[in-house]
């Protein structure tokens, strides 16, 4: 069967934007990543910031849950909701690929998803961060490794918190690549994939 949606969930510094870039255009399917902030705040009225910000927070406590209960659902929990039904409306469009934002588990039962997980040892992240200029490059090893463990921690937590799956887990993805493998061969082998 054909793949016609393609999720991808990625660690930090794995290059995944680019690699949902290139496989997007090799398709000549639409890919949507920030974008889904912006649809968002369309959707709901909040501002894109607000919803940027909401993202990197969730609110993960029992005691939390308790005081608030009865009450509006915390702008985390909105913001999830919100995001979930845009992706929804995007899978039913047509074809596409969605990167992060649980999209894996927002479409599992949808036969048409193939969800992808990209990973990549440490030394790689922090080589692939520092030459795409997406970590700075006057960061000491040590900081580097902190913001690339703090940021796998933060996208682990929100997966984790709105999923009943584990992020990162094998089981939960059609197909695991090891970013190491190269941008252009993890592209082909997810295109190979989407084939079925």
């Amino acid at each position: 069967m054909e793949h016609t949606i393609i999720t991808l969930s990625r660690q930090f510094c794995t290059g995944g934007i680019n690699i949902a870039q290139e496989v997007a255009k090799t398709l000549n399917i639409p890919c949507y990543d920030k974008e889904l902030i912006t649809m968002a705040a369309q959707k709901s009225g909040l501002t894109e910031e607000a919803i940027a910000a909401s993202e990197k927070r969730h609110t993960g406590s029992l005691l939390y849950g308790l005081y608030t209960m009865g009450a509006e659902l915390p702008l985390s929990d909105q913001v999830f909701i919100i995001q979930s039904q845009v992706i929804r409306q995007l899978a039913e469009k047509g074809p596409c690929m969605i990167v992060g934002r649980c999209a894996d588990y927002v479409l599992r039962e949808d036969p048409r998803v193939l969800s992808v997980f990209l990973h990549g040892g440490l030394e790689f992240r922090k080589q692939w961060g520092r030459k795409s200029g997406q970590l700075p490059r006057e960061m000491t090893d040590r900081e580097l490794e902190s913001l690339i463990h703090k940021e796998d921690k933060r996208r682990s937590g929100y997966y984790n918190y709105y999923t009943e799956f584990r992020w990162g887990a094998a089981e939960h993805y059609d197909l695991c690549l090891n970013a190491e493998l190269g941008a252009e061969t993890c592209a082909r082998l997810i295109l190979e994939a989407a084939k079925g």
